[in-house]
């Protein structure tokens, strides 16, 4: 996601945030992607993707909107997201790249669909809104 390759850590996330252990994350995920581009289309020849154990760090409670965009790369196809611990609503979904100019008129905030898992469609795009309620387990 936004050209980070995960990198699984030695140590699960929240003990290393609950113990302060330093060097098991960093908390440098970027919010959008670095180098945008035609995403349904031809990619360019150097994604500048990185590897790294990144997180984005929410407030609690706060309301959290994510664009999660289907691309061309690789085997193009349908590809399902599950948020882990919370129920999300579906506020909106289109094919091509999402345009936050004219995409964000046709999202459904009035009785938009929720759900625990839903599918990105084939070369388009799903817009879903959670609210960081949920910060996983304490020690």
């Amino acid at each position: 996601i936004n050209n980070v390759s995960f990198v699984l850590p030695t140590v699960a996330l929240l003990q290393a945030h609950y113990f302060k252990l330093q060097g098991i994350f960093t908390d440098d995920f970027p919010a959008n992607p670095p180098s945008p581009y035609n995403y349904t289309g031809n990619p360019p020849a150097n994604l500048q993707t990185t590897n790294g154990t990144k997180v984005y760090r929410l407030g609690f409670n706060e309301t959290v909107e994510v664009v999660l965009q289907g691309t061309s790369l690789i085997a193009p196809e349908s590809h399902p997201i599950h948020l882990h611990g919370f129920n999300f609503f579906v506020v909106g979904k289109g094919l091509g790249n999402f345009d936050k100019g004219k995409d964000l008129s046709s999202f459904n905030l009035v009785d938009p669909v929720e759900r625990n898992t839903m599918s990105v469609p084939t070369a388009g795009w799903t817009a879903i809104r959670f609210r960081a309620d949920n910060p996983g387990k304490t020690m």
